[in-house]
């Protein structure tokens, strides 16, 4: 529920003022992983009956919030604009969170 919370208010924050692209689709109304993979399903077939060569590489990003740096997070949030409680709060979460060390 927390999760949730916090992360309407900072979504709804960066659509108000524009800082998030249409072809984000993890965390927004409407739109998620499945219809960004429909999209680009329907690019590459209409790509190939076009007679156009695809080539397509695909990464596991499984639990990569957990493996960014929590420095640079909040580093980017503050540089986004977002401040005061919701920053606050979304730093004392982050205190209580090891990322996981990617070598």
């Amino acid at each position: 529920m927390f999760e949730t919370i916090v992360r309407d208010q900072v979504v709804e924050f960066l659509e108000v003022n524009k800082l998030i692209g249409d072809s984000q689709h993890g965390f927004r109304k409407g739109s998620s992983c499945l219809t960004h993979t429909l999209l680009f399903l329907d690019k590459v077939v209409h790509s190939v009956e076009e007679g156009q060569d695809v080539d397509v590489v695909l990464l596991n990003l499984a639990k990569a919030f957990d493996k960014v740096p929590h420095k640079r997070l909040l580093g980017k949030l503050k540089k986004h604009g977002i401040s005061g409680n919701i920053l606050n709060v979304i730093e004392d979460w982050l205190k209580d969170r090891r990322p996981t060390i990617v070598y």
